[in-house]
């Protein structure tokens, strides 16, 4: 009975040491994917820094609006497209889940206003198919690794959509990191552009046409709008497996150490009765032999 419990242990013992491995594993994964990750936006943050800049400085000089006014904001939208970017895998504590509640909870607060949802991620496509929402399309296992490429025919798919005249505005929910600790939910809108009206009171002189130039450079706009997106809900999504595969690793070790402190304990208890067992049968044979000599 005793060593039947002993075995026991000893097996989940032996279980969670294999898992503790494995998030260890996961762990290292994670934070190489991340190391990365950050490498690609710091090398590609000044870049879309500076081309915001441009953008805005040209979009703020038009003079002639009706020649992108579908792509102007101008009034409160009535039909917008909500593109929702989460993981296609989970371990990662509530990334996923906080992503997909943050887009029911805009959709709750657009009530009429809102159109459907454009998914990424292989989660939250599962879980709003699930819950039987409106989606309009969904990409799955493209995204983990982002490359420009990627981007700009996300970005063109979008504005192609957006082209069409069926929705007037389109809102991205994705995962941000405030520190390598907090991941919170970034909405922002991708379309239609918001002019900075204080841009306006520095006047620039464009050839061509700051109009013509903003519908050439406007493709570029969004696809490195979209790249730091990806990069940046990536990275949320690597810090959130990084601290829940940490977490599941410590709380491995602290559940062995539980097991090996009990293992020990009840060895020592059985080794204790076998001796108490062997002295009493060894007394109990004495007293015998004691007794068959006095006879």
């Amino acid at each position: 009975m005793g060593r039947g419990i002993l075995l026991e242990i000893k097996r989940k013992i032996s279980s969670i040491k294999s898992t503790m491995h494995m998030t260890r594993a996961m762990e290292m994964v994670a934070t190489a994917r991340l190391q990365l990750f950050k490498k690609n936006l710091k090398n590609f943050y000044e870049y879309e820094k500076e081309f915001s800049s441009t953008f805005e400085r040209i979009s703020s000089s038009i003079e002639d609006i009706d020649e992108v006014k579908n792509f102007i904001w101008q009034e409160t939208p009535s039909n917008v497209m909500i593109v929702v970017i989460a993981g296609d895998m989970g371990l990662c504590g509530s990334y996923n889940d906080d992503i997909v509640n943050a887009s029911y909870d805009r959709e709750k607060t657009l009530g009429k206003a809102f159109n459907s949802f454009y998914v990424i991620g292989s989660k939250v496509n599962k879980r709003m198919g699930f819950d039987g929402k409106k989606i309009r399309n969904s990409i799955i296992d493209m995204y983990s690794k982002p490359f420009y490429d990627d981007a700009q025919s996300l970005s063109n798919e979008l504005i192609r959509i957006y082209g069409k005249g069926e929705i007037d505005c389109i809102e991205i929910i994705h995962g941000y990191s405030k520190s390598s600790l907090i991941q919170s939910v970034k909405d922002e809108i991708f379309l239609p552009i918001k002019i900075d009206k204080k841009s306006q009171n520095i006047s620039y002189d464009f050839e061509p046409s700051a109009e013509e130039m903003l519908k050439v450079i406007m493709p570029q706009y969004f696809g490195s709008k979209m790249y730091r997106i990806l990069l940046e809900s990536r990275i949320s999504e690597q810090n959130a497996r990084q601290n829940a595969m940490r977490n599941a690793t410590e709380n491995a070790k602290k559940l062995m150490d539980d097991f090996s402190l009990k293992y020990n304990k009840m060895r020592q208890f059985y080794i204790t009765q076998e001796v108490i067992e062997i002295t009493n049968s060894s007394e109990s044979l004495k007293g015998e032999e004691s007794t068959t000599h006095h006879l």
